[in-house]
């Protein structure tokens, strides 16, 4: 897979001048590493804060309705989930007063997305479930010991053409082994990302191609409440748990 390194100032040039050749690009498949999107130090903080708040609070789970919260979960290879996975995920809501200036720290990566979909810059960042799609940041810890997210390939549409991820973490320090990887093709050898990557550098890829998270230092003992292993940071538009005929959820995928 060809990977992009490219500066902040570069990429958003990209993005909204030469729209088709980025389109065409990520469509190749290939993936952008934008440097230092982000500075490292408030990204660290950051996860920091997160980690802190989740050892706080209960562990649970809420359908995405208006009655939503903001809430921390910890997966465990659940049945009935789209995508395996072993981690601790938090979830922020744009609709809440108390998230704006989280949401208005990301802001800029929802207007790449409601640009390249046409849509009004802010479209989605404050809608509730009611509306149909709303946006999120999803933070996402997998602990060294075997933290993990299967193989999978996450709907692609208007609102999803791009998957963007803020990394969080340091590979090499906090963690030495596994990590984000994607192929180019269904059959194609993985293709790991994580060891070109700093915190607060965003990754961009297809959600349409296979992607998944290898286990995570699987030789170590799995501990949830210790800060280190591999975060990454997503903000995304996603379908609400409302009906809604149009709404597609990830998809894992298998290999022989």
């Amino acid at each position: 897979m060809k990977v992009n390194q490219i500066e902040k100032q570069e990429f958003m040039s990209l993005v909204y001048q030469d729209t088709d050749r980025f389109l065409k690009a990520i469509m190749a498949p290939e993936a952008f590493i934008v440097q230092k999107f982000y500075p490292s130090a408030e990204i660290l903080n950051f996860r920091k804060q997160v980690f802190e708040n989740g050892l706080k609070t209960d562990p649970s789970w809420h359908p995405l309705y208006d009655s939503c919260p903001d809430y921390h979960r910890l997966h465990d290879n659940y049945p009935k989930a789209y995508v395996k996975q072993k981690m601790h995920a938090f979830y922020f809501h744009g609709w809440y007063e108390h998230n704006k200036s989280k949401f208005e720290y990301f802001r800029e990566i929802f207007q790449i997305k409601n640009f390249l979909a046409g849509l009004p810059e802010n479209e989605f960042i404050e809608c509730k479930p009611t509306s149909g799609y709303i946006a999120r940041v999803n933070i996402h810890h997998y602990p060294r010991g075997g933290g993990y997210q299967a193989e999978h390939i996450d709907p692609v549409g208007l609102h999803a053409q791009i998957q963007t991820l803020v990394v969080a973490s340091q590979f090499g320090g906090d963690f030495s082994s596994g990590g984000l990887y994607a192929r180019t093709t269904a059959n194609s050898d993985k293709f790991f990302i994580d060891e070109f990557t700093t915190p607060g550098d965003l990754i961009v890829i297809s959600p349409g191609i296979h992607h998944g998270v290898a286990e995570i230092d699987p030789e170590e003992n799995y501990q949830w409440e210790i800060n280190d292993g591999r975060w990454m940071i997503l903000p995304i538009i996603v379908a609400s748990d409302y009906p809604n005929p149009n709404a597609i959820k990830p998809a894992q995928v298998v290999h022989n």
